[in-house]
């Protein structure tokens, strides 16, 4: 059960779930399923849920909003700077 009142950045959730975990769940539920087996799809989603709370709940941040800017850091964020400059002289 939710508080009241609720935060507003907050995630909509489905019964535990937020709704990205729901799309990343089934959609390895159903890549596996095609490939293999209904009882392996349910298993490696659940697992992929698992890591995917883990990134996202991370003491150092959402390391799955954060992960983009390090491995493409000139091509999508043009105006932050470079990751790999560590150390601004001047």
């Amino acid at each position: 059960m939710t508080p009241i009142p609720n935060f507003l950045n907050k995630p909509d959730k489905v019964v535990f779930w937020t709704w990205s975990e729901v799309y990343w769940f089934l959609g390895i539920l159903m890549f596996v399923w095609a490939l293999c087996s209904f009882l392996a799809g349910i298993l490696l989603g659940a697992l992929a849920i698992k890591v995917l709370r883990i990134l996202q709940r991370n003491p150092l941040g959402d390391l799955t909003k954060i992960g983009p800017y390090w491995f493409f850091p000139s091509k999508r964020y043009k105006s932050l700077p470079p990751a790999d400059i560590r150390e601004f002289v001047g």
